[in-house]
């Protein structure tokens, strides 16, 4: 019996071993299989032995530990009784097509309504110490070595865009200046970090900047206390993400397939979501 059997029986385990229910992975497994079998299982020639993980189950489920633990793919090879350089290839092979069914629709996929109020913010992960360009990847907030990237989520918590990955050390509206164009249409809610959007943005809404040897006055709290309550959402995407200990623990990968693993990552955060 294969490890994907075992669990399966154990929904609860399941769940918490790789943060997707049964359901939902069957629903990803219905959407992957055409692709896989045409780009592998038709290429077959010599019958025999299965090798490697046996089928897209255990291919699936050897991913989502590694995403989800982020612990070596030795352990996780351990499990499947298999070495850890067929869990690196697996996961390489298998990662491309997953990015094609649990991916970021890009905005002009989606409605008007949709489209009406936009939550930006950017998150940062500590990275190993790079070998060359240290200075850019030093994030001086975070005191560490860092890689940077954008999130855009509707006011109902829809990813709707995740921007490329730059070094810690670039500021956050200088990342927005450089991603994707936001709908003149849409309204922006952004954090302290975006100070200048409303020169080219008109409907962007940013905290109040509290003067220079002053207070900000109790209309000017009472803003920034409620545009606080309706920028949470973002923080909340962030934290789901993290549930991912690829995304949440420092990021030993190459830099290279960092924004692979963040789409596909953001696309099981909106399918368990509901989008």
């Amino acid at each position: 019996m294969d490890l994907y059997t075992k669990l399966a029986k154990k929904p609860s385990i399941f769940k918490k071993l790789t943060d997707l229910t049964n359901l939902e992975f069957l629903i990803i497994i219905k959407k992957l299989k055409p692709l896989w079998n045409k780009k592998y299982e038709k290429k077959k020639k010599v019958l025999g032995r299965p090798q490697g993980l046996m089928n897209i189950e255990n291919y699936l489920v050897c991913l989502l530990l590694y995403y989800r633990t982020y612990t070596t793919q030795l352990f996780i090879g351990f499990f499947f009784r298999i070495d850890d350089s067929t869990v690196s290839r697996g996961i390489s092979k298998l990662e491309p097509l997953l990015s094609k069914v649990c991916h970021i629709k890009k905005c002009r996929t989606l409605s008007e309504k949709e489209l009406e109020t936009l939550i930006v913010d950017a998150t940062e992960q500590e990275i190993n110490r790079p070998k060359k360009g240290q200075k850019k990847y030093y994030s001086g907030k975070k005191k560490r070595y860092t890689i940077k990237t954008e999130l855009q989520i509707t006011g109902k918590g829809r990813i709707v865009n995740i921007s490329k990955s730059v070094p810690g050390s670039m500021h956050d509206f200088k990342l927005r200046k450089q991603t994707d164009h936001i709908p003149i249409s849409s309204r922006v809610l952004a954090d302290s970090g975006y100070q200048g959007l409303q020169h080219i943005h008109k409907k962007a809404k940013i905290p109040i900047k509290k003067p220079k040897n002053k207070e900000l006055d109790d209309l000017s709290k009472r803003y920034n206390k409620i545009l606080s309550k309706k920028r949470v959402y973002v923080e909340h995407k962030i934290c789901e993400l993290k549930r991912f200990n690829i995304l949440g623990q420092k990021y030993r990968n190459n830099k290279k397939k960092y924004g692979i693993k963040m789409n596909i990552i953001s696309g099981f955060v909106n399918m368990k979501n509901g989008f």
